[in-house]
């Protein structure tokens, strides 16, 4: 035992580390604004409810369907969990792939931590985290292997990772590119462009079937150019064009020239040229909306991992390093990304699970109206059936996956109304089928006028519970 224990020593330490840094997001209350609109979506498809036509946000739909399985805060974090272990896996071949002992561990500490951490949201179960996993498999499998047949599931690996979400695409093209200039021999674009396509094609089927197309391609596809530009533009209308993307793309494509000049003139080995120019595709993913949402950068932490690992191989140009990392840090500056506490998170979760903190005060910490959420929530639920659906204006979608009931209409938080301007669809429908009970919060800035002139002829106030008014149905 005490053999086994020495020889597999670090091993034994990075899963502790790992059940360490996971364990507390099991926990979690429901706090996380995307990650309830997940959860709320996933209840809608267990209803039987079709995606984008009946229950609506703007991303490919894979992630709804893990947020389906996952069911809770607590089962889709478990998925994550167990998500994350392949993910390290593959990434530890693909560190040991490009270097050896010393440069391949740090790389992998590295891409460790902050993928566990809640630095920059490691620990919430969104999209750019899921996508990692077939990413990183994608790349180990173009590079480890030369079988023509391999191209088709490098595809497919990358096609279901765009259906998790859409800026993996430019990894895609990098890849694509990359191979081609590499040994155009033995790459068969077909075979990789069916294998993307493939995901794609099988939900547009499926949609189709389901009546559901258009607004499929609208939600996940082309709704997305405007979002990717809507930061700058300040509205989902935006275009290709509006948000400053193809310049940025143009820039995108005259780093990766600039990159290869210095490895044909021998100034860049070819193994921190491949890395330095997936950094840059996975930054461009990572910046191309402006948001400074941390989350974000995840997209950037396999090729950043291992150029952070590259400077302690003797091998590589650490000058040409060093320029890559200020320039990368330099781009989180520029748009100002925030980041989460990491040691008060896990003082908070430890000290409520040793008793020395209430339930109360642990969800607290996540916010200050968390407690509420799960206070109208509660009410709701015990006082509507199962079936009964409600309406909330506001923008915690918590209120529908905590009580198990689902929107009346296809939107889940108030944003999303004013983005797309659907006051008059909202409105048809809560005059049709009114429902029992509408959550109403004043939102400055926000106003919707005809929802407050319903609210006053048809309900009264049956309850407050903080800013949030919960509106009952006039008998």
């Amino acid at each position: 035992m005490k053999k086994f224990i020495h020889q597999h020593k670090l091993i034994l330490l990075l899963a502790i580390l790992f059940l360490f840094f996971r364990l507390p997001t099991l926990f979690e209350p429901n706090w996380y604004g995307d990650e309830g609109i997940y959860l709320v979506i996933g209840q809608a498809l267990r209803h039987g409810l079709t995606l984008y036509s009946q229950i609506h946000d703007n991303k490919p739909p894979s992630l709804y369907y893990l947020a389906a399985i996952g069911q809770t805060v607590f089962g889709f974090r478990l998925l994550l969990l167990l998500w994350m272990i392949p993910t390290l896996l593959y990434f530890s071949k693909l560190s040991h792939f490009f270097f050896k002992n010393k440069a391949a561990t740090i790389a992998f500490l590295f891409f460790f931590l902050f993928s566990s951490i809640p630095f920059i949201e490691g620990t919430i179960a969104n999209a750019e985290i899921f996508m990692m996993l077939p990413t990183i498999a994608a790349f180990l499998l173009a590079l480890k292997s030369n079988r023509k047949t391999s191209w088709l599931f490098v595809g497919l690996l990358l096609g279901f990772a765009f259906t998790i979400k859409v800026p993996v695409a430019v990894e895609f093209g990098f890849l694509c590119l990359w191979l081609f200039f590499k040994n155009p021999k033995s790459l068969k674009p077909w075979l990789l462009s069916l294998g993307f396509a493939l995901p794609i094609i099988f939900y547009a089927i499926y949609f189709w079937f389901n009546g559901a197309f258009l607004p499929f391609l609208s939600a996940s596809l082309l709704q997305n150019f405007g979002y990717l530009s809507s930061w700058a533009t300040g509205s989902h209308a935006a275009s290709v064009t509006s948000g400053g993307l193809l310049p940025r793309l143009v820039f995108l494509v005259a780093i990766w020239i600039v990159l290869t000049v210095l490895l044909i003139r021998n100034k860049l080995s070819s193994q921190l040229h491949f890395l330095l120019c997936w950094l840059a595709a996975a930054l461009f993913g990572a910046l191309l909306s402006g948001r400074p949402y941390p989350h974000y950068l995840i997209q950037a932490l396999p090729p950043l991992a291992l150029i952070v690992g590259a400077l302690f191989d003797k091998t590589q140009q650490r000058l040409i390093i060093i320029i890559a990392l200020i320039i990368f840090a330099f781009g989180v500056k520029k748009y100002q990304f925030y980041s989460y506490p990491v040691f008060s998170y896990y003082s908070n979760f430890y000290t409520y699970a040793l008793g020395l903190k209430s339930q109360s005060q642990y969800r607290q910490y996540f916010g200050s109206e968390v407690n509420q959420s799960y206070q109208i929530a509660n009410y709701i639920k015990i006082n509507t059936n199962p079936t009964d659906k409600i309406f909330v204006w506001g923008d915690n979608p918590f209120i529908y996956a905590l009580s198990q009931r689902l929107p009346i209409t296809r939107f889940t938080v108030a944003y999303h109304i004013v983005d797309f301007s659907a006051y008059n669809e909202v409105m048809s429908i809560l005059e049709t089928t009114p429902p029992k009970f509408i959550v109403f919060v004043p939102m400055t800035g926000r106003p919707f006028p005809e929802l407050s002139s319903f609210l006053d002829r048809y309900y009264y106030i049956k309850q407050v519970f903080g800013s949030n008014l919960i509106y009952t149905l006039r008998s």
